[in-house]
């Protein structure tokens, strides 16, 4: 049975990651303005969009008494064999037509590096790993636990000697980027996640929460534009998916929707559509984001005021369309799901 409020959860996630990277052609111009001030302050709220996932996964695993092992991890391979072909797909679309990326790079070198936003698929599959085991703590189940600790091990263990062989060449840097350990505290979301989901706030408790998510959104605003001020040019110094602010306004915006128990009729089945839909259309914005990229336009031109929220909408419901279509197409499915 599909829960409403993680339904929610991840249909806000899917577009606040969208918002954010549709923003992103609109950023580069002088912070001293009053207007990137705004940009500013919005970017440090979206980072927080792609922490929901990682609590949406583990408010649904963790709350199961038992997970099967085998499937698990095929959920996570999955995902990795998702990474290198979406890579292969992206890398080829842009070497093709593009010509944003590519220009001058090794093209199978940026194939086993992946798309900038694919990392997510990597960091998600190793999360889940660690996630088996720390559900066969919780439940004490012993098995899960020796499986668990053998694959984290054997992914520490490979990645670490590769890193150490020689590589003048430049391939096994490549090969192992996707895997950076510095994905692995992603992982702390999901317990959280987990425990939130478990526990009802009061009013004021949620207030608070909220109140301290915007005030340390304000402050990191402030201090990213008064680096920005003194570099003289906007700097995404500031922009860190686990900052304190990401991980209050994620753990706010989680417990708001946690209190969705219905949707009406039709806002329901609109929520449900994008939400099997969300996943492909992570995997397909930056294609239509790029491009326009590609065309190498200065967006800055043109006010921000209707065309960044016509930009949104295009690279939100076009990847959606796509997405819905090959969801149905046989052969294809598995790519968006």
């Amino acid at each position: 049975m599909r829960k409403a409020s993680l339904d929610v959860c991840r249909v806000l996630a899917c577009m606040a990651v969208v918002l954010g990277h549709t923003g992103m052609l609109f950023w580069e111009f002088d912070p001293a303005s009053p207007a990137w001030a705004a940009y500013n302050l919005l970017f440090i709220i979206l980072r927080s969009s792609v922490l929901l996932f990682f609590m949406v996964s583990g408010a649904l695993f963790l709350g199961r008494e038992r997970l099967n092992f085998k499937r698990h991890m095929q959920r996570a391979g999955h995902m990795l064999v998702l990474f290198y072909v979406w890579s292969l797909i992206l890398n080829g679309i842009d070497a093709l037509f593009l010509h944003y990326w590519t220009p001058g790079e090794n093209f199978w070198k940026l194939v086993l590096e992946g798309y900038f936003h694919l990392w997510f698929l990597p960091a998600m599959a190793m999360s889940y790993c660690a996630l088996a085991l720390l559900h066969g703590l919780l439940y004490g189940n012993r098995e899960n636990v020796t499986r668990s600790a053998l694959v984290l091990t054997a992914i520490v263990s490979v990645v670490s000697t590769l890193k150490v062989l020689p590589d003048e060449s430049g391939w096994i840097a490549a090969l192992i980027k996707p895997y950076d350990f510095s994905y692995f505290r992603y992982f702390v979301m999901m317990p959280l996640g987990w425990v939130l989901y478990q526990r009802e706030l009061t009013n004021r408790q949620l207030g608070l929460l909220g109140l301290a998510a915007l005030a340390a959104a304000l402050l990191m605003a402030w201090g990213s534009r008064r680096y920005s001020l003194g570099i003289g040019a906007p700097s995404a110094r500031f922009y860190e998916d686990l900052s304190l602010s990401s991980v209050l306004t994620a753990c706010f915006v989680f417990c708001a929707c946690k209190r969705i128990e219905a949707l009406p009729p039709r806002l329901a089945g609109f929520v449900k559509t994008f939400s099997v839909c969300s996943f492909g259309v992570y995997l397909l914005h930056p294609l239509f984001l790029d491009a326009v990229r590609s065309q190498h336009w200065d967006l800055t031109r043109f006010s921000a005021l209707w065309l960044y929220p016509l930009c949104y909408l295009c690279f939100l419901l076009l990847p959606m369309a796509l997405t819905w279509v090959m969801l149905r197409t046989p052969g294809l499915k598995k790519l968006v799901s």
